[in-house]
């Protein structure tokens, strides 16, 4: 991955975990850490949820960044998590679903396609 890349993968570190917090993560806990890699199309995050102690992590191993209709979306295409039942729910219910990217973070997400 060259330079430009990894700069605006952490750009996209830096920003995202705030912008997530106060939008999609809001009901269900926040985002402590996040590391992407666009070249490879993965993100490991850490999250602690509502109600727990202890952070969970997620890995998005695959992913995929499309535009329609003015949109931007996340598709997940797989993931693995530190607690099987939540991988298991997941892979139900996030896998291969688009995710509306957030209009504060659409603008960072647009550099990466």
């Amino acid at each position: 991955m060259g330079l430009f890349q990894t700069a605006k993968d952490r750009l996209v570190e830096s920003t995202a975990p705030a912008v997530l917090n106060e939008t999609l993560m809001r009901p269900y806990g926040k985002i402590t850490a996040m590391k992407i890699d666009s070249g490879e199309k993965m993100i490991r995050l850490e999250a602690l949820l509502r109600g727990e102690k202890e952070s969970i992590t997620v890995d998005v191993l695959a992913y995929e960044i499309v535009q329609r209709d003015g949109q931007i979306s996340f598709i997940a295409k797989k993931i693995k998590t530190s607690r099987d039942w939540i991988t298991t729910l997941a892979e139900q219910e996030l896998v291969d679903r688009p995710i509306v990217v957030p209009e504060q973070l659409s603008g960072w997400v647009k550099r990466l396609l």
